[in-house]
């Protein structure tokens, strides 16, 4: 009896023993699970204090863009207001009756000289197309040739009419005829003269005259004074000193504008770039709170296995006297768990709406001829780069854009890709979007469209979800690679068998894109595309179907964190 009872006991004993070994691993287990809880906890609380450093750039960005706004929108009323004098002093020349119009023409013969004067200007600023494409000195009233067309001005019926619809856009054609007319007789532009004061402050703008011993100086125009002479010919003279005050003030105000404007385009890039650092903490932060919560959980799990392990070793130890079939009946030892929760891949082609096509259709960037130059006084480039980087930022992160660049027959080769270069710095510098939505590409002169760079969108074939090694949780699932290796990540190997499939089941030929981060040699671009070819034609996906490119460091998914700039894309030719 007491040897069966010695071998009863050894046998508990041993049970206990085995069930000690796993308290011991689910001790390990837990240990292990509390130092990732105390990392990732440690990780949110730097990524919490990042985003609150960011805010206040943030904050003082959008500050700077609202003034921006508010000063390009007060000189763009100005400016829209700037023709509201001069139609009302138009309005009053279309008002003279024909009774006024033959007292003008009565003196046309021997007219005084505020009257002759008046005429002079009007005809010189009606007929200011003559002068175009001339050197400014070579205007001038000549009163043996241009006096009798300005009395024959006068005897045309659609005088009135050529009044009321002048078109002020002309003299911006011919800016040296209301230039000569404002110095030669309004006395506008010599020292103690305000080229920008409105006619109603004309007369009292008395300039310093400058005086010759052979010619003298003719004193300015004033409305008094012709009214004296002819009052008819008062409304004439207002309404030319109205046009050439605007002109002068909308020069004036176009140049204030355009820096106005280039302000508000670099503080709107400033606002943009901190909204997206943002944006990436932001979403960062919101990774790593579902982590650690998924972790927590774990936690949570090892530590009520734990405490059922330590439960069912006291019990085997109470049982070690007991009879071997008691022994037999005993709970099983839960063992611990050492599955991972698996993420799902879910692979799409990202795509446009039609209406987004249609806008970037009609966004094309005119060049001069031999020129890669942005911005120089090129009205058109000035109202079609904003529209692009609007598009761009109404669809921040979902649409990348290819910046196709061509030329004309004839051009300096490689004109198409310096173009398509010029708008990507700035887009990227000025507007501030990221340089990983944009691509270049040189189209030469074969499609026969001139100097132009037009925005096409990217087809790319992106996993919507799957899984991310630790130190990219917040971006992007993608093919990410060991630093300056070819060799992908482990989590980039399950993604690419998914990528296979996919080419296999869709058949649509692709460009590989490889990418480096800034501090890894370029080479390794090409190197990282031509070996994800390698491995999916090991998985059955045809090589002609793929076709590698380097993009080297030119377009990095992330400014802060590098790990995300390794990768290959995939992109739809």
């Amino acid at each position: 009896m007491r040897k069966n009872s010695g071998a009863l006991s050894a046998a508990g004993r041993a049970v206990a023993g085995g069930a000690a070994n796993g308290l011991q691993t689910e001790k390990a287990a837990l240990q292990e699970a509390e130092a990732r809880c105390a990392a990732l906890g440690e990780k949110l609380r730097v990524c919490g204090e990042a985003l609150e450093s960011l805010r206040p750039r943030l904050k003082a960005c959008g500050a700077e863009a609202h003034a921006a706004r508010a000063a390009a929108e007060e000189l763009q009323q100005a400016m829209d207001a700037l023709g509201d004098s001069r139609a009302k002093a138009a309005q009053e020349v279309g008002a003279l009756s024909k009774r006024q119009l033959s007292e003008i023409r009565q003196l046309l013969r021997s007219p005084p000289e505020p009257v002759k004067r008046t005429l002079a200007a009007a005809w010189l600023l009606l007929h200011c197309q003559r002068f175009k494409d001339k050197p400014p000195s070579a205007v001038r009233f000549d009163e043996k040739t241009d006096w009798p067309r300005c009395q024959r001005m006068l005897v045309d019926d659609g005088f009135k009419s050529s009044v009321l619809s002048f078109d002020t856009q002309q003299l911006d054609q011919v800016p040296s005829v209301p230039n000569f007319v404002a110095k030669a007789y309004l006395g506008l532009g010599t020292a103690g003269g305000d080229p920008t004061a409105s006619a109603s402050t004309v007369p009292a703008a008395r300039p310093l005259l400058r005086r010759s011993a052979t010619v003298p100086v003719k004193p300015p125009l004033d409305v008094p004074q012709v009214v004296r002479a002819s009052e008819p010919c008062g409304p004439l003279l207002r309404w030319v000193q109205e046009l050439v005050s605007e002109h002068v003030s909308r020069v004036k105000i176009q140049a204030a504008l355009t820096e106005a404007q280039a302000k508000k385009t670099k503080a709107e890039a400033a606002e943009a770039a901190a909204e997206a650092d943002v944006a990436e903490a932001e979403a960062a932060l919101s990774k790593l709170r579902e982590a650690l919560a998924a972790q927590e959980a774990a936690l949570a799990a090892l530590q009520a296995e734990k405490s059922a392990a330590e439960k069912a070793l006291q019990d085997l130890r109470k049982l070690e006297g007991l009879e071997v079939p008691r022994l037999r009946q005993a709970a099983p030892v839960p063992k611990p768990s050492t599955s991972k929760v698996e993420v799902p891949i879910e692979l799409e082609l990202s795509g446009t709406l039609a209406v987004v096509e249609q806008k970037l259709a009609q966004c094309g960037i005119p060049f001069m001829r031999t020129s890669a130059q942005l911005l120089e006084g090129d009205v058109q480039q000035a109202m079609v780069l904003p529209k692009i980087a609007e598009i761009l930022k109404e669809h921040r992160g979902k649409l990348k854009l290819q910046l196709e660049g061509h030329q004309a027959e004839g051009e300096e080769p490689g004109m198409d890709i310096e173009r398509s270069l010029a708008v990507y710095q700035w887009l990227v510098e000025v507007a501030g979007h990221a340089p990983g939505l944009l691509r270049l590409k040189g189209c030469g002169s074969a499609q026969g469209r001139g100097q132009l760079v037009v925005p096409v969108p990217i087809q790319e074939l992106v996993a919507r979800s799957g899984p991310l090694p630790p130190d990219l949780e917040g971006m992007p699932c993608g093919l990410y690679f060991s630093q300056a290796s070819t060799e992908l990540l482990p989590e980039a190997e399950l993604l690419l068998q998914a990528v296979s499939k996919a080419l296999k089941e869709d058949e649509r030929a692709v460009r590989l894109e490889g990418h480096v981060d800034k501090e890894e040699n370029p080479d390794l671009a090409g190197q990282r595309a031509a070996r994800v070819r390698e491995l999916l034609m090991a998985l059955g996906v045809p090589r002609t179907q793929m076709r590698p490119q380097s993009c080297k460091a030119l377009h990095p998914l992330s400014r802060t964190r590098h790990a995300a700039n390794r990768r290959v894309e995939v992109h739809i030719l």
